[in-house]
């Protein structure tokens, strides 16, 4: 049985496994500090940091903040080993289910690199769209660049530029200078 168990202490034993897959799995301007990790897991309400954990063992990590009107997808990862058995499947499939309404998630633009073409498909098999493709994530970073991705959603919203709006505002700006 597949279970997503929200980690809310800074020191839980499952953080301390998936901080080297967070770190892994995603360049350093599409993540934060570990410390600003670990602070926000302990302090932001709306922020859901999960461990994937399938028959009792640990598989990967699930983040998304819940901001009522709509939830955002920030970071999905599976252990290497794991991938390609259906558990990525099995957590979109709970997150399809466990949070109805809108869902928002950034991809990295799926144009010249194949991963990213990839990772595009595999959302949209999923039920997912390309709803804006000039969006720019700002920094996880103080002084770091922002990173131009694209926003995928399982719906259409008129409300889309607020809502990014938001994303920008509570994810980023917010909680990156706290």
């Amino acid at each position: 049985m597949m279970q997503l168990i929200r980690i809310t202490d800074p020191d839980d034993a499952f953080l301390k496994k998936l901080i080297t897959l967070y770190e892994e799995s995603f360049p350093l301007e599409e993540r934060r500090p570990v410390e600003q990790l670990r602070r926000l897991i302990k302090s932001a309400d709306s922020m859901h940091f999960n461990a994937v954990v399938l028959d009792g063992e640990l598989c990967g990590l699930f983040v998304f903040w819940d901001f009522e009107t709509f939830y955002y997808l920030e970071h999905f990862a599976i252990y290497p080993h794991l991938r390609n058995k259906k558990i990525g499947q099995q957590v979109l499939d709970y997150v399809a289910k466990n949070l109805s309404g809108l869902r928002l998630l950034e991809v990295e633009p799926a144009i010249d690199d194949e991963i990213a073409i990839r990772r595009v498909e595999y959302y949209r098999r999923n039920g997912y769209k390309v709803l804006e493709k000039e969006y720019i994530q700002p920094s996880y970073h103080k002084r770091e660049n922002a990173c131009p991705l694209w926003i995928m959603g399982n719906e259409n919203s008129d409300f889309l530029p607020q809502y990014i709006g938001r994303i920008k505002d509570e994810v980023y700006r917010r909680n990156i200078s706290e």
